[in-house]
């Protein structure tokens, strides 16, 4: 028979930030594990809350599968006790023996076990195997000794079979299971008996308990969106502010607040950051998109007067916080600021963050980069940006235009952090494009220099989100933002001025950084524009060193992707392929079309499309699958090392040619 299994670990609070993460994990490892087992099943339901992992196993056979497996022994000519001892090993006698190979073998056949004798070892497993951000371990006096590492403390685990509990001791928990849980932290303090899945939602939700994840989130946000639309407003999207409090509460209570009317004076941007962070409070704005002086919140138990003038007075006291650090911030110029920059380290062995400032200015251009560079990073130094890292960059931008600096050097200011990954927008400012770009490539070059790279999965400078980064500023922003140079000239540039700093840095750092930036290219366009990695490699291998430009390499991955589609690209694939084979390591002298001549009039058909070829620049691909056909005739019709080496020498220049083309305008294929 099939039947349901529920599992429940119920435990202290855990942290709304693993919620929605533990989800996909906590199904991953049972589904694991089940079938590490042999267990049969349709299906796997996991639900995280903030005290509970929830697991539902759907039709989960009594018994594991019977395990058929062929058992290799000794040779048949070893020696008697070593077969005796294989047998003895495996409970079979001589009779059983299977010779094949020169081998004895053994059929094995492995009963499947009941579910109810390995639910205490799986329980054991997932324990060991839940892969939190961060865990913990709690001392069991029934063990006299520490647990295992889990999130929080666990107070109780559920095991239910075929609505039948199934008791067992887990000792890593110090806990026997039972067929109990637990509602509302608050609001329920009754022990819950559950009898199956069904049977458990219900329970819960009448003892104020949302299971789902996701059902909670929904309703979270429905309800503040119809709350706000009833008083004229909109609530502004926050994901991740969504994502935090569907974690925090168990059974969510909307409440909009008030925001004294003195407040509404902060910029929008500490507003907002100000109720988010330090009070997980949403924005509600009116329709044309402008701050209105109230909030949304959500509470995991239900509102009560003195509570929501708590609510107002706590958002108060953090507002006038920043009324005060936002007053003290404007009395001082970023020039000020910026002077301070020479007392932050940016790192040990890079100098201070002044220093980068100076490096950056030996890489740029205009009036308005020199000025943006001089205080892009002065607000590092503001109480604002002290009590909110989040703002960097835009009270810089906000300081900058109360103090009068030109409009594209307040836009370049906040605009110089971007792109921060790979989803995130690119600046829209040249100025802001080109200063990102500075910034990002002078710490690329730094750590690198001194020998400081990713290791594995860790890269805890973020140095290649930072080469990605580049990418995108080189490939994706709407105009060349490197104007007349080569990368290679603004990384010998940075190099140059971190050796008059006195940072010494390795001489092979030009190349390695250009490397490192080239593999993040590779990246980006296999994973973000999901073109073949053959066709990657093929692309990147047609120019000539590690020094190219970049959306050029990035059109010519897209135009070969596209063209690989073709029925017709096998045909320029293989005389690519044969032309390669002729020439094999001859040293080819390069030679133009016009100073060629042949006699045979399959060569001479060659060079006719060839010449069309360079006319169209390569733009017609049809000539390109002509030009291959021609050059297959040949190969099957003409001796291309020709006894005579005059006639040797122009037929592989011919070829020759034919494949520069090739690199050229499709790439190394």
């Amino acid at each position: 028979m099939k039947q349901e299994l529920l599992l429940e670990f119920f435990s202290e609070e855990i942290p709304a930030r693993f919620q929605k993460k533990a989800i996909a994990d906590s199904k991953n490892v049972f589904t694991k594990i089940l079938n590490d087992c042999g267990a049969e099943f349709s299906e796997i339901e996991t639900y995280v809350s903030p005290r509970r992992i929830t697991i539902r196993v759907l039709q989960l056979s009594q018994n594991t599968k019977d395990i058929s497996e062929e058992k290799r022994g000794p040779k048949v000519t070893a020696p008697e006790n070593a077969i005796t001892g294989f047998l003895k090993s495996n409970g079979k006698v001589k009779k059983d023996l299977i010779e094949r190979d020169g081998y004895y073998y053994l059929a094995i056949e492995t009963k499947g076990l009941p579910i109810s004798e390995l639910i205490g070892d799986m329980i054991e497993d997932f324990i060991a195997q839940m892969p939190w951000q961060k865990s913990m371990r709690w001392y069991l006096e029934k063990e006299k000794s520490l647990s295992a590492f889990w999130v929080r403390p666990l107070r109780s685990i559920m095991c239910i079979y075929g609505r039948n509990v199934i008791e067992t001791y887990i000792k890593s928990a110090g806990l026997t299971t039972c067929d109990n849980t637990y509602g509302h932290h608050f609001l329920s303090s009754e022990k819950i008996r559950v009898f199956d899945f069904a049977d458990y939602i219900d329970k819960l939700e009448k003892n104020y308990v949302i299971l789902d994840f996701f059902k909670k989130r929904e309703y979270i946000d429905r309800e503040m969106t119809q709350r706000a639309a009833a008083m004229g407003l909109c609530l502004r999207v926050d994901t991740d502010l969504l994502d935090e409090v569907t974690g925090l509460v168990e059974y969510p209570f909307i409440h909009i607040g008030t925001i004294e009317e003195k407040f509404m004076e902060l910029p929008p941007i500490v507003l907002s950051t100000s109720m988010k962070v330090h009070q997980k409070y949403f924005t509600l704005t009116y329709p044309d998109s402008v701050i209105a002086p109230f909030f949304g919140t959500v509470t995991n138990v239900p509102g009560t007067e003195i509570m929501h003038e708590g609510l107002d007075r706590v958002l108060r006291a953090r507002l006038s916080d920043a009324m005060f650090f936002y007053k003290e911030d404007a009395d001082v110029t970023l020039e000020a600021f910026a002077q301070r920059l020479s007392n932050v380290i940016f790192h040990e062995k890079l100098g201070s963050m002044a220093q980068k400032i100076d490096r950056m200015m030996s890489i740029a251009n205009s009036r308005e980069e020199h000025r943006t560079i001089a205080l892009c990073k002065a607000d590092l130094m503001t109480q604002m940006v002290g009590e909110f890292p989040e703002l960097q960059g835009f009270m810089g931008e906000i300081y900058a235009k109360v103090q009068g600096e030109d409009p594209e050097v307040c836009k370049a200011i906040k605009e110089h952090y971007k792109p921060n990954g790979a989803n995130d927008s690119l600046p829209e400012s040249r100025t802001g494009a080109r200063v990102a770009f500075f910034d990002k490539l002078d710490t690329l070059v730094g750590f690198i220099g001194v020998g400081i790279y990713p290791t594995g999965s860790k890269d805890p400078f973020a140095l290649r989100r930072a080469a990605l980064c580049i990418v995108r500023l080189l490939c994706d922003f709407k105009v060349d933002i490197l104007e007349r140079e080569k990368l290679s000239w603004y990384i010998e540039t940075l190099m140059t001025s971190y050796s008059e700093q006195g940072i010494a840095l390795d001489p092979e750092t030009l190349t390695e950084v250009e490397g490192f930036i080239v593999e993040r290219l590779k990246v980006y366009m296999a994973d973000k524009l999901g073109i073949d990695a053959e066709i990657v490699e093929s692309v990147i291998s047609s120019f000539d060193g590690l020094d190219f430009d970049y959306k050029a390499a990035i059109t010519k991955a897209e135009k070969l992707f596209g063209l690989s589609k073709l029925e017709t690209f096998e045909i320029v694939r293989e005389a690519y392929k044969r032309a390669t084979g002729v020439i094999g390591e001859e040293n080819i002298k390069h030679a133009t079309l016009e100073s060629l001549s042949f006699n045979d009039e399959n060569m001479a058909n060659v060079k006719e499309i060839l010449s069309k070829l360079q006319k169209s620049n390569g733009e017609e691909f049809e000539i390109f699958v002509q030009a291959s056909e021609a050059v297959l005739k040949a190969c099957d019709n003409v001796l291309i090392n020709d006894p005579n080496e005059e006639t040797k020498k122009r037929n592989l220049q011919l070829f020759n040619i034919f494949l520069e083309l090739v690199q050229k305008h499709i790439g190394i294929i």
